[in-house]
């Protein structure tokens, strides 16, 4: 299936492996992103905290959606996802957020 999808695209006269690269950063920011916005909605306390937590939790929903979306695409193409979950996140393009490790509060 691999073969059949990547001859398609490569038909078309996409290069094939630059798109592979550039959908796997777009699924590791995606994931990336997902990953900060549950730690930063679990961290929403207060009265503010709560009404910002229905946001956070739309944002954080469709990171997950656009990285599900991704991942087959990426394998369908040949390619495939980093098995090691630091170089996945280094590839993201998003800094480390150490500041999320606190309560935040209004």
């Amino acid at each position: 299936m691999a073969r059949v999808t990547r001859e398609m695209v490569e038909n078309s006269g996409i290069n094939v492996d630059e798109l592979v690269e550039l959908l796997v950063k777009n699924a590791a920011a995606e994931l990336t992103n997902f990953y900060y916005y549950t730690i930063l909605r679990a961290n929403l306390i207060g009265l503010d905290g709560e009404g910002i937590k229905e946001i956070a939790e739309s944002a954080r929903i469709e990171d997950r959606n656009h990285f599900e979306a991704l991942v087959p695409r990426i394998y369908e193409l040949g390619g495939e996802l980093p098995q090691d979950m630091k170089e996945f996140h280094d590839i993201s393009g998003c800094p480390p957020h150490t500041s999320l490790r606190r309560p935040l509060t209004p």
